[in-house]
């Protein structure tokens, strides 16, 4: 597949992601593998379909062709109302990974999920695994959530053991929370 490097957007220990333009005129991105195999993360990116993650679109032997996710990372909505939206989206992206058994791991940095101002996706899935016991949505509650002086520790701790008993009531809970949170913070 042709295409022509607008610009270096991203790099990492293990990467390096660069925005492109495909042959065909689309604007994508095309992560570069320094040094890891590529092959789990092209597998991870085809089951999720675009689903919360990047659309696959090729993969060449050191790097995979995506759908450019642009918006923007959490670290830069903090004390915003932009940022509970983004929490909110977060944490029904999360459940739905865990749905589908995909672990992200990472979604504890605030640069691998990005809002768009009307959707988040997750990015940045060369050390996902398929797992029966995933934990997105515990990820996005002990690394934001928890860490919030504008949530209710008590409530935040219902929330947990909930979750362990009835995973949808528990993200029903979070969404409420965070609304809540949003409404004490801004209004």
């Amino acid at each position: 597949m042709r295409y022509d490097v607008i610009e270096k957007i991203g790099e990492g220990n293990r990467g390096e992601v660069y925005k492109v333009k495909l042959e065909d005129g689309r604007i994508a991105a095309l992560k570069w593998a320094k040094n890891y195999e590529i092959e789990k993360e092209w597998r991870l990116l085809n089951y999720l379909n675009g689903s919360y993650a990047p659309k696959p679109i090729f993969r060449g032997n050191r790097y995979i062709m995506m759908e450019l996710i642009e918006g923007k990372p959490l670290k830069e909505l903090q004390s915003t109302p932009e940022y509970y939206e983004s929490l909110k989206l977060a944490l029904i992206g999360a459940f739905k990974l865990d749905e589908k058994n995909v672990f992200h791991k990472q979604l504890g940095r605030f640069y691998h999920i990005l809002y768009d101002g009307s959707n988040v996706k997750f990015i940045d899935f060369e050390r996902a695994v398929i797992t029966p016991k995933p934990r997105n949505f515990l990820q996005i509650i002990g690394y934001y959530l928890q860490r919030d002086e504008n949530f209710d520790k008590n409530r935040i701790k219902h929330i947990l053991n909930l979750y362990n008993k009835n995973k949808l009531k528990a993200l029903e809970e979070s969404l409420k929370v965070v609304d809540e949170a949003k409404y004490k913070a801004f209004y």
